[in-house]
């Protein structure tokens, strides 16, 4: 792996001195530069990456920890998310061991959520005013915590049961201040999800570790653990960009402390469900990655090694490929308009070269990627995010401009609604369009553009026909009813409970914390199951570890596969935070066999288009 790594970039090097030297058109040097300029810029790419992911195994795992004399605090900031969302993230945050607080941060101030959290067992905190947002929030309880460690978690991230115990054996080094541990979604469904491919996973499985070797992890706001004290000797959170917790991770760094990326997902929560709640949520990552490049340069500014300073630089650089996407589709719309070749050099030398270097990266990037990567999606997600990529690029000039919006969890529409149409990408498509359409006029001979180099042009082309599908692809994703806004707050499972229902045995099925399907099991001959009518009061009984919790419930339906629909009444937080245990635990445990094998298939599966399970293909 590191060997074709290390030939992609030399052959890459002798491509970009060949193309210096020898292709660049005198006579259209406004388009040969920024061509190779674009070229440069895919290196320079490539070699951070590279970089970043020579080495995910560099971190010393130690043996989970179920004792010990660290205090410890957890604290779940929230806003504005529904019960559905936070309770499950609550009920299983309570429950972690070893012993520990639970804090719930509310900056809705809603009465309910201080009901909610005081009948599970944590602590409640509200603020009078919501500055700063997330810092401002979480700086707000460091004010009133007085624990040696805090973990942190978004509203809507169940941690599983090995949470703590897994990551507090990393602090016995008294300079550690942060383990970091993967982000992981259990709504698979999600708009980043494409079959097996989900987008965040290179970065948090592959790119993340990798920097382990440069004690350059950094905090990814959520599914952390941070040492109290680190915090305080750096001021808090850091409240000057959006992006709070990547800075502080920046300032630790720079006072010494030293990060680690624990390579285990040990909580989930809801990626985004649409490409809006994609979106505003990839805005808020730019815009406050420029801030930090403006206000508090990692590259620029003392402090920091150099080998963490490269780190830092390959995490927001990354923010600029969508400059190199657009880059690419614009060339290829210059050069079929005004038939100018963008280089002097014949195709048939041309051509064989890039493929070579081109295949040579994309082969050196599967490989690095430990098969976390896809060719095809990952091309799909270069334009989905491109839009978010230059905005955020304005804040280079305005940093303070942007505004910490939380991206949508849960029940995000009062109705079901076609998806975000993204104007930019549907600009682009009829860019695209409109050129093909004035090709067609020039070959006729209705244009001003006579095309002397028109293999060059036909290359241009076939690349606008390559992209045109891509957007195609995005646009209609982006639109889909799939991705539309949710009516519901909570959650459905694909999965069922083993629950009792007015004291007869029963299962129920596409569970959630609102209601689900009750289906009573099989009976003897001489037995009949028992019948229920639509508007009947009914009691469900939910097994807990102290016995049995009894949640009240109304007959909405009566299917006609021998089904009732229940709907539960609101506001009975044991009861349902037993039963989000139940599901929870199913759904966790399911997820965590999933990922021992999803790694090993993604792209080989895309070459060698295997048919068997995930299990099969981990085992061949």
């Amino acid at each position: 792996m590191r060997l074709l790594a290390v030939f992609a970039l030399a052959v890459t090097v002798g491509y970009l001195a060949w193309r210096l030297a020898f292709t660049l058109a005198p006579d259209a040097l406004w388009l040969s530069i920024p061509f190779f300029l674009l070229e440069v810029h895919g290196a320079i790419s490539l070699a951070l990456f590279v970089y970043s992911v020579w080495d995910t195994d560099a971190a010393e795992v130690p043996e989970p920890v179920t004792e010990t004399d660290l205090t410890i605090a957890m604290l779940i900031p929230t806003f504005n998310e529904d019960p559905e969302v936070l309770l499950p993230t609550v009920s299983a945050a309570v429950d972690l061991e070893p012993a520990h607080e639970t804090w719930v941060l509310d900056d809705g101030d809603r009465p309910w959520v201080r009901e909610m959290a005081e009948a599970l067992g944590a602590h409640y905190i509200a603020r009078s005013d919501n500055t700063h947002a997330k810092a401002g929030n979480l700086n707000n309880a460091l004010t009133q915590i007085t624990t040696d460690l805090v973990g942190v978690l978004d509203a809507d991230h169940v941690p599983s049961p090995g949470f703590l115990t897994d990551t507090i054996g990393y602090f016995e080094d008294e300079r550690l201040a942060l383990v970091q541990t993967p982000q992981d979604f259990y709504n698979t469904d999600s708009f980043e999800h494409v079959g097996a491919y989900q987008e965040e996973a290179m970065f948090y499985r592959v790119i993340q570790p990798g920097k382990n070797l440069h004690n350059a992890a950094f905090w990814c706001g959520t599914s952390a653990v941070l040492r109290t004290s680190a915090l305080r000797s750096v001021d808090g959170v850091a409240v000057e960009s959006l992006t709070e917790d990547l800075h502080t991770t920046m300032r630790l760094h720079r006072r010494g402390w030293k990060t680690v990326f624990h390579n285990k997902v040990l909580a989930r929560g809801l990626a985004p469900a649409s490409y809006l709640e994609y979106a505003v949520q990839r805005r808020r990552w730019g815009a406050g990655a420029m801030q930090i490049l403006r206000s508090d340069n990692p590259i620029l500014k003392g402090g920091l090694t150099l080998r963490q300073k490269l780190a830092y630089a390959a995490t927001l650089s990354g923010w600029f490929e969508g400059l190199r996407t657009l880059g690419y589709f614009v060339l290829a719309l210059v050069v079929v308009a005004t038939g100018t070749a963008p280089l002097d050099a014949p195709l048939k030398v041309f051509v064989p070269l890039y493929g070579g270097v081109f295949l040579a990266q994309q082969f050196a990037m599967l490989l690095l990627a430990r098969g976390r990567h896809s060719f095809g999606a990952g091309v799909l997600f270069d334009y989905f995010r491109l839009p978010s990529s230059v905005r955020a690029l304005g804040r280079l000039v305005a940093p303070n401009g942007a505004k910490f919006l939380v991206t949508p969890k849960g029940r995000t529409g009062s109705e079901r609604a076609i998806g975000h149409l993204p104007s930019s990408l549907m600009f682009l498509t009829l860019a695209g369009l409109g050129v093909w359409a004035y090709f067609i006029a020039s070959v006729l001979g209705y244009s001003f553009t006579t095309y002397r180099e028109f293999s060059v042009v036909a290359v241009a082309l076939f690349f606008l026909v390559l992209n045109i599908i891509v957007l195609f692809v995005a646009l209609e994703r982006a639109t889909s009813w799939r991705f539309a806004a949710d009516r519901r707050g909570a959650r459905r499972f694909e999965s069922a409970v083993r629950v009792s229902l007015n004291g007869e045995s029963a299962l129920l099925r596409l569970p959630s914390l609102t209601g689900g399907v009750v289906a009573f099991g099989p009976r003897l001959a001489t037995e009949a199951a028992p019948t229920l009518k639509v508007g009947e009061r009914v009691v469900m009984g939910v097994a807990d570890g102290s016995g049995e919790q009894s949640l009240l419930g109304t007959v909405k339906k009566a299917n006609a596969d021998g089904g009732y629909a229940v709907a539960f009444d609101s506001g009975q937080w044991p009861a349902q935070a037993a039963l989000s245990r139940a599901v929870f635990d199913a759904q966790l445990d399911r997820a965590a066999a999933d990922d021992e094998t999803a790694g090993v298939v993604i792209s080989f599966g895309e070459l060698f288009q295997f048919d068997e399970t995930v299990a099969d293909q981990a085992a061949a």
